[in-house]
């Protein structure tokens, strides 16, 4: 920590004195001063010493904080470091007033379980606490989706993004990179998607056989819409395209005319995914709504269904190919009229 108290004043690490007493902001036990040549100043509670919010901090950690409690001061805000919050028990590393909101900063440099982060964004909610998760280098290398999911926040221009705090540069970054395809990073054309390839894991490819073997249809023949050919921020475990190839077999199997109001086709399509759905705890919507308003779109424009009024109705069974190469003459049609 980089803030204690002495006679109940808070003091700085790089102000503080060798051999005063200091206490922990938290629980009020004694805390050593410690300055070396790796770590920045700091205070570090005794052997055996027992804090609700006592975390082991990195170098990088106690030298993000410090940095980005600068740069608050430096663009015009009057930050508070370590403010301990009892009524949640919890200790952001910044607190401060932004138009009159309390924004907490956090800057994660250590491992964070998403059950723990939920617990932590729920206590600032409670709070009416705006909340910043800043993150550090652990957290860029290659991210899973759902690690991608948890800390998903929005940028300046609302769309989603992971923030990070660029100890070398002294600044906050926003990153939008894992905008993806099911089969490409950036594929925005049918023909830049490969038809093959990747292989679901187990439990998706079973659902899906077993559904796949009731209509008769091999994976690779699904339909032209099941490709999701445009960039989308990771909502799911899975690709999305088996996302969209399991809503397809559903419309497959039901009748001509069937409808659903606006409500009830939100509520399968979101059940058809069970178990994929990613969760994103630091946002208060998810961009799941999305990803259902962009697909509907896309099988209102392939004439699969459409929209009267509230309601969606199937119009025509989705189309399957009797084979890959009436699939790659359909694909090169489409191609040539969007060029």
């Amino acid at each position: 920590m980089l803030v204690a108290y002495e006679n109940q004043q808070a003091v700085f690490a790089k102000d503080a004195q060798p051999n005063h007493d200091y206490r922990c902001p938290a629980c009020d036990s004694p805390v050593r001063l410690r300055r070396g040549r790796v770590m920045i100043a700091h205070f570090a509670h005794l052997p055996g010493a027992e804090c609700a919010v006592s975390e082991g901090e990195t170098s990088e950690h106690l030298l993000g904080k410090q940095q980005i409690f600068d740069w608050l001061r430096a663009h015009g805000y009057d930050p508070q470091m370590e403010v301990y919050l009892g009524e949640i028990h919890q200790r952001p590393d910044l607190l401060f007033s932004d138009h009159g909101v309390l924004t907490a900063v956090e800057f994660q440099c250590s491992p964070l379980s998403l059950t723990r982060l939920r617990e932590r964004n729920d206590g600032y909610r409670r709070m009416g606490i705006r909340f910043v998760w800043a993150l550090g280098k652990p957290y860029r290398h290659s991210l899973s989706r759902a690690k991608t999911a948890q800390f998903t926040q929005m940028d300046h221009c609302g769309r989603p993004a992971l923030i990070y705090w660029n100890t070398q540069s002294k600044q906050f970054e926003y990153h939008t990179e894992y905008y993806r395809c099911s089969f490409a990073s950036a594929a925005t054309k049918y023909q830049s998607v490969s038809l093959t390839r990747p292989t679901p894991d187990p439990s998706v490819l079973q659902l899906l056989s077993r559904a796949l073997s009731e209509i008769q249809q091999p994976l690779a023949h699904c339909p032209l819409v099941c490709h999701d050919n445009f960039p989308t921020w990771p909502t799911m475990r899975v690709e999305l395209i088996y996302w969209r190839i399991a809503v397809v077999i559903v419309l497959t199997r039901r009748s001509l005319f069937s409808s659903w109001t606006a409500a009830e086709w939100s509520r399968m399509l979101i059940q058809i995914g069970q178990g994929w759905w990613l969760e994103f705890t630091c946002l208060q919507s998810t961009p799941r709504k999305q990803v259902i308003a962009d697909f509907t779109q896309q099988l209102i424009a392939a004439g699969i269904i459409m929209k009267y009024q509230r309601s969606y109705i199937l119009i025509t069974h989705p189309h399957w190919f009797e084979n890959l190469d009436d699939k790659y003459r359909a694909i090169r049609t489409v191609s040539k009229k969007s060029a």
